[in-house]
């Protein structure tokens, strides 16, 4: 049969250390969708936003937590988390961090074991870096919980020597968790159980509740902007904000996300500040994959992106993409402004494939996509097996 062997990078790095390296802040939302980076909702990023980079129609490289981490980390699709979960690779944007003699807080809400990303995207950290706040206190004291100790982490690291911090936040994931004081959105349901939840009925009350929680993380992400700006850190360092995908309220018939490549479930907030870049907005398609391409350059790594990612430098001049790559367990989507077509990647994934146009609306006759997009197909289609390569045995 044949098996896939690890071709990741497809060259060795070239790098040359910067004199004076960046810190990293990088937080993600769980479920942040695209429509959360707003004024009211969440002021703080919206305000940190218009002095950065604020990426208006950007994508997810998945539906789901473990494919929309994967993505941004490694910039690669979705798929490829088999193999670098069986080989226990981690990404080289972490090797290029760890070489450079980075220290590290890394912090979640959640569990780092499940999603797997403890042999995935932190496979080779030290364990004391690892910080997980799982169960106990409800999810948005954890994540306040989590933010206290990045920025004592901060206070307490070595001058010295470049710093990461990662935090994934868990107060927008359902039930969706929030102080009263964060409740800007009424009336909300106060009781949520959405194994009974009537979401013909309930659903404006229950996305009242999302929005609450993200005014809550807007509230702790504004807290990491300040310490950065009190202690003469901000223009040291990059700061990177996402969500992890997004999340439907029956916009297009569904709750929640995982379900459909939709933009309610793919689309998530993106807002990169890099000191030393004039504050610019762009409109066009996005991707959490673009991360690595982005960062990777400014750790002084010579290698072109295509070595190492499927995704493009933000940050470069000629930036543009035509389409977006999201992924789940068994199908991969190309997202487009004209089309969404999903297909699939395994066995199981050829039971539901969809082709709709750019809002998300199925086509009747869906031959005039496919034959659009036939050449970025094939693309893709080469980009899936590009970092594995078949061997006999």
């Amino acid at each position: 049969m044949k098996v896939g062997r690890l071709a990741y990078p497809l060259a060795p790095l070239r790098v040359e250390a910067p004199s004076a390296p960046l810190n990293i802040v990088w937080l993600v939302a769980e479920s942040l969708r695209f429509d959360m980076l707003d004024a009211k909702i969440m002021p703080r990023l919206w305000d940190f936003s218009n002095d950065a980079l604020r990426l208006e129609k950007h994508f997810s490289g998945g539906n789901l937590t473990q494919m929309g981490v994967f993505s941004m980390f490694y910039g690669l699709y979705g798929n490829n988390w088999f193999p670098m979960h069986a080989a226990r690779r981690a990404p080289v944007l972490m090797d290029v961090l760890q070489q450079q003699n980075y220290q590290f807080s890394l912090n979640t809400s959640q569990r780092f074991t499940y999603p797997a990303f403890d042999k995935t995207i932190f496979a080779n950290m030290r364990p004391q870096d690892m910080h997980a706040l799982e169960g106990g206190a409800p999810p948005w004291q954890r994540d306040a919980k989590n933010i206290d100790d990045i920025l004592s982490f901060i206070d307490r690291r070595d001058p010295a020597r470049p710093f990461m911090t990662y935090m994934f936040f868990e107060s927008t994931h359902a039930p969706y968790d929030f102080p009263e004081q964060a409740a800007i959105a009424r009336p909300y349901l106060e009781d949520f159980n959405y194994l009974t939840a009537d979401f013909n009925k309930d659903i404006e009350p229950i996305k009242n509740r999302y929005i609450n929680a993200a005014h809550h993380i807007d509230a702790q992400i504004g807290r990491v902007v300040d310490h950065l700006k009190a202690r003469g850190l901000l223009e040291k360092t990059v700061v990177i904000v996402l969500g992890d995908h997004g999340e439907e309220f029956m916009e297009r018939g569904r709750w929640g996300h995982s379900a459909e490549f939709n933009r309610f479930q793919t689309g998530t907030p993106a807002v990169i500040r890099v000191p030393g870049q004039a504050p610019r907005v762009v409109q066009g398609i996005t991707s959490h994959l673009d991360l690595p391409a982005t960062l990777m350059p400014l750790l002084g790594v010579k290698n072109p992106p295509a070595d190492y990612a499927s995704g493009y430098d933000l940050l470069a001049p000629d930036f543009h993409r035509d389409y977006a790559v999201a992924a789940d367990w068994n199908r991969i989507a190309y997202i487009g402004n004209d089309f969404k077509v999903s297909f699939p990647i395994n066995a199981l994934g050829a039971a539901r494939n969809e082709v709709t146009d750019g809002d998300d609306r199925p086509l009747v006759d869906s031959s005039a996509a496919l034959k659009a997009i036939r050449a970025a197909m094939m693309e893709i289609m080469a980009n899936l097996t590009r970092f594995t390569r078949q061997q006999q045995s």
